[in-house]
């Protein structure tokens, strides 16, 4: 099954493509406020930009090119819809720019739409022989641009420092859906080494457990990671237990970095994450020998949710906790 592992690698990088579209004109990046139903309820205001939606719907489209049974399996984070207008990609560059146009500048349209319109051609390491996955037992979870707040804010070079461009993920994740078991995860990191770019992947199906090769500075440190608006009785509760807490931008900026081992846990208390958020990162974790667990009863996130309920439904509402080591699993648990 080498061939969807490559197909939703090759999504990953349309939607990086179109993300990295946006940053040669920031004063036309669209920016709309979600309504009630699509918003995180973390924040105040919740956005998504004509980026986050265009590069979704580019990686869906290619997705479904290859494997149209999986057309009606495939979900993503944002709603089609933004300025009035339903994004999608239709038949060829001129006619995706035109519809582009309603909302942006015609340059700028152009511009994203030949990005969205792209033919990926990626010259990828990947294993000749994976176990064959059920196609009707298969659906699809992405994240087009995950931590929008700090991609709006690097695009228009307001980040703060160790924030902004470098913390945006595209995340891609297959599942079974009959068991909710995340198979295959994607995190491809447009942005990296001022916009290279890398791509991380993870298989893990059927006992067999195979992931992309990165070099990476492993932490012997206790690092774990939480987000700024953690709750301060956790914090410090690790705090005293002698780890070493931080905060990064993104979920699944944050998850890549348990991924690579850079960090030794991830751990989130309350409902702020999402399916699309864990998804794909999880898998490449449980290939490496790792899980992502509910922090509240350590049970491992499943994904193979009702499709089209509200936004709040596919929530992790009771945290997570993402680790590769078991171990570290066992002194996590004590401490909460």
């Amino acid at each position: 099954m080498t061939h969807i592992l490559k197909v939703l690698i090759s999504a990953s990088e349309k939607a990086a493509r179109v993300a990295k579209s946006c940053c040669e004109n920031s004063e036309t990046l669209l920016v709309a406020e979600k309504c009630e139903t699509e918003a995180n309820t973390r924040f105040d205001k919740d956005f998504k930009t004509i980026a986050d939606v265009l590069a979704q719907e580019s990686a869906k489209a290619l997705i479904v090119s290859h494997f149209p049974e999986l057309a009606s399996h495939v979900r993503g984070e944002e709603c089609s819809e933004i300025g009035g207008i339903t994004i999608g990609l239709q038949e060829d560059v001129e006619r995706t720019s035109e519809l582009l146009s309603c909302l942006i500048p015609p340059v700028t349209a152009k511009r994203m739409s030949e990005a969205a319109h792209y033919d990926i051609d990626l010259n990828l390491d990947l294993p000749s022989s994976l176990p064959d996955l059920d196609l009707d037992n298969l659906g699809i979870w992405i994240d087009p641009i995950d931590a929008t707040a700090e991609f709006i804010a690097g695009v228009r070079n307001e980040a703060k420092m160790g924030h902004g461009l470098p913390c945006v993920t595209v995340l891609i994740g297959a599942y079974l859906k009959s068991t909710g078991e995340p198979v295959i995860g994607i995190i491809n990191q447009p942005f990296y080494e001022n916009g290279k770019g890398r791509i991380i992947w993870g298989f893990n199906y059927e006992n067999v457990r195979e992931w992309s090769k990165h070099e990476h500075n492993a932490s012997d440190e206790k690092v774990i990671l939480m987000s700024g608006a953690e709750k301060s009785d956790v914090i410090e509760k690790f705090k005293a237990s002698g780890w070493l807490v931080k905060s990064v931008p993104g979920a699944g900026h944050k998850l890549m970095k348990v991924a690579l081992d850079e960090v030794s846990a991830y751990i989130v208390s309350q409902g702020t994450t999402f399916r699309w958020d864990t998804c794909g990162p999880h898998a490449i974790i449980l290939a490496k020998g790792g899980n992502v667990l509910s922090y509240k009863d350590f049970l491992p996130i499943t994904y193979n949710d009702d499709k089209d309920l509200d936004t709040k439904e596919y929530c992790n509402e009771h945290g997570i906790i993402a680790y590769t080591n078991e171990s570290i699993l066992n002194e996590l648990k004590n401490i909460i």
